[in-house]
This record gives structure tokens, C-alpha cells and sequence, in this order.
């Protein structure tokens, strides 16, 4: 059982290593791509979203965070030298002993673009084979580089009649076309320095009434040591099988396909299910919103909710029926949930039902529908339209709109209920995403992405709406006014309201901009340095006023205004090399109690935790929820990854001392962003000696000190 402590070893020590900044996933690892056999008792699977690794007892799953730069994964091979996985666009990763599970040998393929094909490398000696679409690539595995890639097999230019599969059976390398199977013989042992390599004319094509074992074919019998399955489960309800492969461990036979993992205990000839994810995952997500508590709701776009944190997921639950956004979601960039301190959260499902939940979701506390007849207006006859929603800026409820085309109207949705409308507000037909605050008068004040067409390419403006404050109306909204702000296009597709410089930020698909309380139209910066080709989706801002941008194609931007200066943004850049599960973000949030960063993907959420995300400012005030403390106490280095002092001003300055009074380590400035403090127990020349140590906090009057102790 040694590998499986190994397995272990390496995910603890990946998950506890580098707590300050920590990135991490959760994800759907479907469809399975490619399976291999790992060690004695596991197979290894490349997924769409991650590496799985599962037995019948014990399951990982490894993402960019993980070493591997990429989720996306088309094969995995296993070699005496190791095993060895192989992304979509032909990034190759390697097995290792080591705080990170996983090392990148090789990016050289990637930048050209072309896809791997799933199930499509082998590996014979020190030589891996990879299919591409259009090319076989030949890459030395023991030196780590690649030997020569081919372009045509036989007469074909694999351009035009692309690789469906390959297989290598001792000393022939096989290839399906369409037009059929092509084989070639390989001297495995000096292929690099085969100078006929690349010659097309050594490759022959088989009869067509020759089979050959390992191209995928549709299991007609599934059969495992001379005795043929008839377990239901294996099959279909038309009776086709669910398996594409069979791998044999110690104990028994893995038997999987696209969506599926089961396993044939040798001993009871049980069949054992393994398909299920341990824990749970939030799916095909494409909206997120922090919670005033900490953690983040995810919405799916088949219609679930749930909620996580960086601790583990809830069980994602359909909101009404099975009904979601589904394409809808995207090609709007729909961003109507949105939630209230007191657990309440507010959702659409385009052109059906708006939903008032309670505790999070999915408790419906109440809903209404297009068919309903309330004072809305609908879109088409019995189909209501919305595409953003917010918060009432008083907090007494939610605001939606209606797209309509006389001009879209206004939904206020009071807490108990009450449904209350200003129809024909807005001069274009679809409202876009939203924002409320009040103003010094107390009037509402709506900020509505407007567009003349239901597309995201679509021309627009941002629109002010000023309300008197309905309390003093019966709750009604009346005599709005407007006011329309151009200067970006096409139409802004999300916004971020930074309250303390008074400034509303906004992304459409192709622009960022800002908007002051002083100026008349939106206002493009004029350095962005780093952004070329961007495709924008999402925004949100962290508490240092830092901008967070998804996009639909590099990943997310990190952007800070240059001495405060919005026309100045200085930028830093995140995409799966970093930690990211996918370069297509469909949302971001931000997490100010927990300091995380939050963001949507196709094959569920990646975080990122850092402590300049936390929201410390109430922190040592009379109105602090926690005061300073520390932890683990006792600290013991090597077994425990760092010490920290938490509930600290961002001001803070932090000391420690021995016994002695001796200062050892102290701390301020950036080291204490975000109201923690974490130390690694070493000083200048190592790890501290055993013993009790004492830690001074102070920020500009108040003082807080504690004690601990460090067991070696």
C-alpha cells in the first residue's frame, strides 16, 4: 500500500504548502478523455476538467494549481519513466514526489495551436507519440525535448484528413483515418536519429477487413477474465455498453467510459460504481456572488445553486423545476442574482419566473411569472425578459427590469413581496446589468446597461434612473427621470461601483470604462498595458480598489489604478499557469471576509486566496467582530505550515520575542494587508529554538499582546 500513502503524502503537503497565496478548483472531470493504469491498485484518467486519479477507496484531482498549468486534458500515458499527461493543445506534464504532484515538461506544442486528439499518445521506451489534428509529434522523454513532428501520412495531409486514433502494437505505430488504418514500422530504440522519420512514403494501408486491438470500438459483450458482465449498470437503457476501456489493477478491472468509472473486484466479482465526484461540484457555472458571510453562490446554467467555500461545496439544487438559462447565460451575460444581508437571494430564469430565496437558496420564499399578469411588461406575450439585478439601495428589497419594446421598465420587488413597476423607462428595448445606490437626498439612483438588440455586440449606453424614494410614494416608483451616458461600445456587459472614489467601472465585451459623478459620458483609460485581444465577460473590485477582470479567452487581469489615477492602470495578469482552471472566466467575485478571489468556468470554479483580499478595516475598532488572536498554539514548524496572528489592522505593526525578550521577527506594511499575519517559525539563521514566545500587536493607540508556545 505504499503507493497509496505516497498519493496522500503529496496532496497534503499541496494543499498545506504556501498558505498565503493559494489557488485551487473545483470541478467536473468529465468527459473522460483517456485512461491509464496508475501504480498497482489505481488507473489515471484526463478529463476536461483536471487529472483524476481514483481507486476504489481513494480519489484526487489535479488542476493548474496543481503544477499541471491547464485542466483541460486529451491523454495520459504510463512508461517506466513515469506518467505522463497530455493537455488539448499538447502540453506535457509529468508525475512527481514533490510539494507540486505535477512538473510541465514541455509547452513547445502549444503554441501552435492545434488540438490533440483524446485517447491519441502512446509511449514506447523514452519516445512519446502525439496526434494532433493536423501533425504527429515525436517527443524524447529522456531528455525532455521534442524530436520532429510529420504533417502526411502516406499521401494524406493530415491538414485535410485529420487522425481519429493511434495505437502502437511492438514495432508498428497505427493510425485511423477516415479512409482507413495506416501503419508504419518504428525502430522505438534510435528514433532520434531516424533520418526517414518524416518520409510518408514508409507508411502502408492495411486491408480494410484488418482489425487492430486498442483503436475504440463499441463494446458488443464486456468481458473480464473469460466470464461476460450482464450487470445493467454497464449498459444503456438501448442496451449499448457505457464502457470504452478496460484496465487492470491488483485487485481487479477498471472498466470506463466518457461519463463513467466502475470496477470489478477480482475476490467477490462485485461491481463497485465510482463516478461520483467524493464531495460535491457546482457544474457548468456562469454567475457568482460573494455572500456578506464569507463564501460565494454559484448559478448554473442548467438552473442550480449552491454554495462554497475554499473548504468545500454544497450540493448544488434546482431552483424551480429543471428549468435554467442555459445558452442564454452566455450569449447575454446574464448577471441577475443578486442578495441581501438577511440571506435573501433574488434569480431569473429568462423568460419564465423571478425568485425570491431564502437562506441562500433554494428555500423559495416566493415567485412570480410572466403569465401572472403583474405590471410588468413582457418581452413577447407570456415570456419576461431580464437580464441584470441588484440590491434596493435601502436594502428593502430587489431591483430588476423588463425589456420590452416600447422601452424597458423597472421592477422593484419589496421583501414581502410586493411587486411594483415602472413600465417604458428606458429609451432601448433590452436593460442590461445593474447597480442602485442612494443619493444625498435619499433618492435612487439606478445605473442600467441599455441595448438596442439582444446580443452582446449590441450598441447601447449606460443609463441613470433617479427615483424618488418609494417609501415616501407607497412604495411605488414614480416620476423617474433619465440620463444616458455613451462613450463605450458595444453596450456595457458588467459593472463595479467603487464607493470611495465615487466612480462606476464598467467592462463591454471589447472595452473597460469608468464613469465619475462630475463627468458626462463614460471615460476609456488610456493605458492599459498588457490587455490586447480581450474579450471581456466580468468585473469586481477588492477593497485597495483593485479592479478584477474575466475574460472569455486570457484569463483574468488584475487592475490597479496608478496613484489612484483611473486613466493610468497598471496590470497584472492570471491564466492557468498560474492556477486558473479555465482562461475562460464567465464571472468574478470577490470574497472580502474570507479573502478570496472567485471565478466561473465551464467545468466549474477556480479560487485564488490571498490576504490583501480581506476586508480588515473594522479590525482593532470598537466594532470589531473578532479580536486579535493566534494560531496553532501550540506551534510546532514542519508539522504545522505557518503561525498566524489574525484580527490585526491593516496599520499593524507585529513583533515577536523569546522569553528572553529578544526580538525575533516582526512584521508591517504588506506583510500584514488583509488583518493577518503568518509566519513560517524561522528567523535569520533557521528555525527558531522550543520554547515560549510572546507577539505585540499595536495600531496607533491600542496594544494587544499574547503568548505561545513552539514544540520542536
Amino acid at each position: 500500500m505504499k503507493f497509496k500513502f505516497l498519493v496522500f503524502c503529496l496532496l497534503l503537503l499541496a494543499v498545506c504548502a504556501g498558505a498565503t497565496d493559494k489557488w485551487g478548483a473545483f470541478s467536473d472531470p468529465f468527459p473522460i478523455r483517456d485512461a491509464a493504469p496508475f501504480g498497482e491498485y489505481g488507473v489515471i484518467l484526463a478529463t476536461d476538467g483536471g487529472i483524476r486519479y481514483r481507486t476504489p477507496i481513494e480519489e484526487a484531482i489535479f488542476h493548474s494549481e496543481n503544477g499541471l498549468e491547464t485542466s483541460r486534458f486529451n491523454a495520459v500515458v504510463t512508461t517506466e519513466l513515469g506518467t505522463y499527461a497530455i493537455s488539448e493543445y499538447g502540453l506535457i506534464a509529468q508525475f512527481q514526489q514533490g510539494v507540486k504532484p505535477w512538473t510541465v515538461l514541455s509547452r513547445s506544442y502549444v503554441k501552435n495551436g492545434a488540438r490533440t486528439v483524446p485517447h491519441g499518445s502512446v509511449a514506447v521506451g523514452n519516445v512519446l507519440v502525439i496526434a494532433f489534428e493536423d501533425r504527429i509529434a515525436f517527443f524524447d522523454l529522456s531528455k525532455n525535448l521534442s524530436i520532429l513532428t510529420i504533417e502526411r501520412v502516406a499521401t494524406r495531409p493530415l491538414s485535410i484528413t485529420p487522425i481519429r486514433e493511434m495505437v502502437a502494437h511492438g514495432d508498428s505505430l497505427y493510425v485511423r483515418l477516415d479512409e482507413g488504418v495506416y501503419v508504419r514500422k518504428m525502430d522505438w530504440a534510435n528514433v532520434p536519429t531516424d533520418k526517414r522519420l518524416s518520409d510518408p512514403t514508409l507508411w502502408s494501408l492495411l486491408p480494410s477487413d484488418v482489425s487492430v486491438e486498442g483503436f475504440e470500438k463499441p463494446f458488443t459483450q464486456i468481458v473480464v477474465n473469460s466470464e461476460v458482465l450482464t450487470d445493467p449498470i454497464l449498459f444503456h437503457e438501448d442496451g449499448s455498453s457505457k464502457v470504452k476501456w478496460q484496465i487492470e489493477s491488483k485487485e481487479g478491472t477498471y472498466l470506463i467510459g466518457s461519463e463513467y468509472i466502475f470496477f470489478h473486484k477480482r475476490a467477490d466479482k462485485k461491481i463497485l460504481d465510482l463516478t461520483e465526484v467524493d464531495g460535491n461540484t457546482p457544474g457548468e457555472v456562469y454567475e457568482l456572488r460573494a455572500t456578506p458571510v464569507g463564501g460565494v453562490l454559484a448559478a448554473t446554467v442548467d438552473g442550480k445553486l449552491s454554495h462554497g467555500s475554499v473548504n468545500g461545496w454544497g450540493e448544488p439544487q434546482y431552483l424551480y423545476g429543471t428549468l435554467g438559462n442555459e445558452f442564454n447565460a452566455y450569449q447575454i451575460r446574464m448577471k441577475t442574482l443578486s442578495i441581501l444581508p438577511d440571506e435573501r437571494v433574488f434569480y431569473h430564469i429568462w423568460g419564465f419566473v423571478y425568485l425570491v430565496l431564502s437562506n441562500w437558496g433554494p428555500d423559495i420564499e416566493y415567485y412570480f411569472r410572466a403569465t401572472d399578469g403583474y405590471c410588468f411588461e413582457n418581452y413577447l406575450e407570456n415570456y419576461a425578459v431580464s437580464v441584470g439585478s441588484t440590491p434596493a439601495p435601502d436594502n428593502s428589497g430587489f431591483l430588476t427590469t423588463a425589456a420590452s419594446k416600447n422601452g424597458y421598465g423597472v421592477i422593484y420587488v419589496t421583501k414581502d413581496g410586493e411587486i411594483h413597476c415602472a413600465n417604458r423607462v428606458g429609451e432601448q428595448w433590452v436593460p442590461g446589468v445593474m447597480y442602485s445606490k442612494l443619493d444625498d437626498d435619499g433618492n435612487w439612483l439606478i445605473y442600467v446597461a441599455s441595448r438596442n438588440g439582444n446580443v452582446l455586440a449590441s450598441e447601447g449606453g449606460l443609463d441613470l434612473i433617479k427615483f424618488p424614494a418609494p417609501k415616501a410614494n407607497g412604495g411605488e416608483l414614480v416620476n423617474p427621470t433619465l440620463k444616458t451616458y455613451r462613450g463605450i461600445t458595444p453596450s456595457p456587459i458588467d459593472m463595479v461601483y467603487d464607493s470611495l472614489n465615487n466612480r462606476l467601472w464598467v467592462v463591454s465585451m471589447s472595452n473597460i470604462a469608468y464613469l465619475d459623478a462630475e463627468e458626462d459620458t463614460l471615460l476609456i483609460p488610456s493605458s492599459t498595458n498588457g490587455m490586447l485581444g480581450v474579450e471581456f465577460t466580468s468585473i469586481d473590485m477588492d477593497v485597495r480598489g483593485n479592479l478584477w477582470v474575466g475574460t472569455s479567452n486570457q484569463g483574468v487581469f488584475r487592475l490597479t489604478p496608478k496613484k489612484g489615477d483611473p486613466d493610468v492602470l497598471q496590470v497584472e495578469h492570471f491564466t492557468t499557469k498560474d492556477g486558473l482552471l479555465d482562461n475562460n472566466v464567465a464571472d468574478v467575485a470577490i470574497d472580502p471576509v474570507l479573502g478570496v478571489a472567485w471565478f466561473a468556468h465551464e467545468k466549474g470554479v477556480s479560487f485564488y486566496v490571498r490576504n490583501d483580499l480581506r476586508d480588515a478595516r473594522k479590525d482593532m475598532t470598537d466594532s470589531a467582530k473578532i479580536d486579535v488572536y493566534a494560531y496553532p498554539v501550540p506551534f510546532r514548524p514542519g508539522l504545522h505550515a505557518l503561525f498566524t496572528i489574525d484580527g490585526i489592522a491593516d496599520n499593524s505593526t507585529v513583533a515577536i520575542y523569546n522569553r528572553g525578550g529578544a526580538l525575533i521577527k516582526s512584521f508591517r506594511g504588506k506583510d500584514v494587508l488583509g488583518g493577518k499575519v503568518e509566519w513560517d517559525g524561522m528567523d535569520k539563521s533557521g528555525v527558531v529554538a522550543p520554547g515560549v514566545y510572546y507577539y505585540v500587536v499595536k495600531s496607533g493607540s491600542k496594544v494587544k499582546k499574547g503568548k505561545f508556545i513552539i514544540i520542536h
